[in-house]
This record gives structure tokens, sequence and C-alpha cells, in this order.
């Protein structure tokens, strides 16, 4: 028997049905329901706000933020804890009065009292979460936390060792655009293996790694309840980053007032419980357990010094870890001829010694020129835009295989052993 026309209540219940389809569709899209949100939107901010933010259970996804035009610029604030007997004037001096009236500065010797922390304890960590707490509502588009010191073994080293240096030259558009960058380039230490909470005691580095005996499976579940334990805890020292309002924004206030919460009634001693945070603040501000990123990204695009590729900027420190071992070996001679002079006297060496010192202070010499040559030609690459893009981080390019070798077309062709086809 033949079927005849479809009858009316089956087309109108599929028009139905597909009807309430689409729009149970759009609306989990625009609301952010069931996990489905468009990255980056405020829908998907939305949804975040509305899990319980001390839940450590649910990740916090992070979206990349959108940075402005070149040449823009960006409201920021520098963040800086210091002791009574610590002099900021080099910043006054050397940064000018315009950067000045964006520093805010906590003296932790007054803590207690109105504006400043409430306890002085936790290091730096105590200082940089009372300010995010106390500003969350007016916070700029970037906030700088940064020590007290302008020169310090963990500044970086093309920046002369100077927090001057790298002030002037941070690129606040990287901020704008990853949420959280460390303001050290350099990765030991800290990188790309540190903190594990299950080593084994005999195999403790007390020396070079003591903020790791303090870091046991209980902190982690103090400080993230119901969070899964990660393999390690890996990023660059030392405690100065730098962060967007965007990603700040993205974490509740209720979560910096736990952390703070642990560090004021912690046990572990004031040193330790802020080097606790010192391989924390990349967790809190990225979600990822590991951050390590490529030294000459970080150098080229965060401050403008790109030497062209990895290889490049390796050679370049191996050059110079050459010169400083010269340098290491002319050292004792230096000191001989300086104390020497003091007293108004002459040393007198021997052939070889006399030798040895003209040969070291050649090479020194000439090593200097060259890596003077090559730290300028990287400082020009840096000015160009076009430059700091090619050693950026590359997360989704279609024109990836333009850097492959001269000749070399493509990926190679399945199922055959040729590198490139």
């Amino acid at each position: 028997m033949l079927a005849g026309p479809p009858r009316l209540v089956s087309l109108l219940t599929l028009c139905l049905l597909f009807t309430v389809g689409w729009w149970y569709f759009r609306v989990t899209i625009t609301s952010g329901h069931d996990g489905l949100s468009i990255p980056g939107s405020s829908a998907s901010r939305s949804k975040q706000s509305r899990v319980d933010p001390l839940d450590f259970s649910i990740p916090l996804r992070f979206e990349e933020g959108q940075e402005k035009a070149v040449g823009e610029n960006y409201t920021y604030t520098i963040v800086i804890g210091k002791l009574k007997k610590d002099d900021l004037g080099w910043m006054q001096r050397e940064l000018g009065g315009q950067t000045w009236s964006q520093v805010k500065v906590y003296e932790v010797e007054d803590a207690g009292k109105k504006g400043e922390i409430p306890r002085n304890k936790g290091r730096e960590a105590m200082v940089y979460l009372t300010y995010l707490i106390d500003h969350y509502e007016e916070l700029p588009e970037v906030v700088i936390f940064l020590h007290a010191h302008k020169y310090a073994w963990h500044n970086n080293q093309l920046s002369s060792l100077s927090a001057v240096h790298m002030l002037k030259r941070l690129n606040h558009g990287r901020i704008a655009r990853l949420g959280y960058m460390n303001l050290r380039c350099h990765h030991k230490p800290g990188c790309p293996d540190w903190i594990h909470l299950d080593r084994p005691g005999a195999d403790f580095d007390f020396i070079n790694k003591p903020e790791e005996i303090y870091w046991r499976r209980s902190v982690w579940e103090e400080l993230h309840p119901g969070a899964p334990l990660p393999a390690s805890l890996s990023g660059v020292c030392c405690a100065q980053f730098a962060v967007s309002r965007d990603r700040l924004r993205q974490i509740a206030k209720e979560r910096l007032l736990h952390y703070r919460k642990w560090l004021l009634e912690t046990n572990i001693p004031d040193q330790f419980s802020g080097r606790v945070f010192e391989y924390l603040w990349h967790y809190i501000f990225t979600g990822k357990e590991v951050l390590c990123p490529a030294e000459n990204t970080c150098y080229c695009d965060g401050y403008g010094y790109c030497f062209g590729n990895k290889q490049k900027f390796e050679a370049f420190f191996a050059l110079q870890d050459e010169r400083n071992k010269f340098n290491e070996e002319l050292a004792p001679f230096t000191r001989k001829e300086d104390r020497a002079r003091k007293e108004g006297q002459k040393i007198d060496w021997d052939e070889e010694s006399r030798k040895r010192i003209k040969e070291l202070r050649d090479k020194i010499s000439s090593m200097d020129t060259e890596l003077d040559a090559l730290r300028r030609r990287a400082e020009e690459r840096g000015r160009d835009e076009g430059s700091r893009r090619e050693e950026r981080e590359m997360w989704d390019r279609e024109d990836l295989w333009d850097y492959a070798p001269a000749g070399k077309k493509g990926p190679p062709v399945h199922g055959t052993e040729k590198e490139f086809e």
C-alpha cells in the first residue's frame, strides 16, 4: 500500500522540535551553559563568576586579551613593598615624575596601619595580595609588581641587571595580550622543572631549592582544596611580574582573600611562605602548572631585544659565558695589580704571566666589541614590529611553512620518508 502525504501534525511537530533545538543552542552559546562559551566573551567570564570562587576543582579558563595599536599607552601602576631603610630615590630620579606618580609603595614595617598591609608576613606576597584586594574595583590596565632595589642578580642580563632599564623597555602590549608576564626572561632558577610535591627527602636540594621543603601535599590542598595535585610547579623566579586588568578581573576577589588568609595563618616561616608564592603566581594568573616562555621570545616581544631566533640568542649568551670565563681567569691578576697600585708599588710579572695577561685582555676586549655589536643589532631589530612578531609565541599561525629552509615547500607527504615535498 502506498503511503499518503505526510500528516500535518507530524510536520508541525518536526518544526516545533527544530525551533526549540535552535533556540536552546543559541541560548547555550550566549549564556555559557554546559561549558559552551565564546572564548574571551563576557558570557565566558560571567559563567566563570557564577562558579563558587573557592571551588578549586573547577579550573579557571583564561583567554588571551587584546593589545592596543602600536604606540598607544596603557594605564599602569607599579606596586612595591619596602623596608624603611630602602631608598627608592633611584626610581624618582631615573624614571621621572610621571612614572613615580604611578607607584604604590607599601612600608611593610607600618603593617596594620590604614592603607598598609595587615601584617608583615610572607615578604612581597602580602604586599601584592593586599594591593589587589584593596584596589580590585579600580585597577589600571596593567599592574607591575616589583622589588625595591634597582639592581639585582635576578634582573635581566641584557638590561644590565637594572630595574630601570627593564621598566623603560617593558612592552605593556605583551602583558595585555598574554594576561601575565614574568619580568625575568632567564629560566634558571625555576624552569623547566622545579617544584615536586612528592620529591623524596633524600633528593632534596637544601642549598639551591630550600622552598621545595615546604611545598608538600598539605600546603597545596590548603591553598587549592579539591584541585588535582600538579606533577610539577615550574615557573621563572623571582616574584617580579606584570598582570593585565582583564586577567585580574577573571579571578574572583574571594580567591585573593583566601590566599592572603592562608598567608596570615600559616606556620611556615616568613621567608619560605613568601617563596611558596614565588612559584605559585604563574599558576594563579594563568592556570598553568608549568610556565616557561622561550627566553628569546621574552626578550624580543617583552623588551625589544630581538636576535632573530633561539639559536642566535643562545649563541650570544654562549659567547658572553666564554668571555666571563676569561674574565674570571684574569681577575686574580687584576686584584693583585689593584692592591699594589694602592700601596704605591708595581708588580713585576714573570714572562709567562705577562703573556697570559695580555692574551686574556685582548680576548676580552675583542669579545666585548663583538657582544656590543650583536646587542645593538638586536635592539635595532626590536624597533621593528615585524621582527618582534617573528619571535613571538605562535599559537595559530598559518604561515609557519614560510619559515622552512629555502626550497622546502610543505609538510612531509604521508606515507613517505621524504622530509618535505
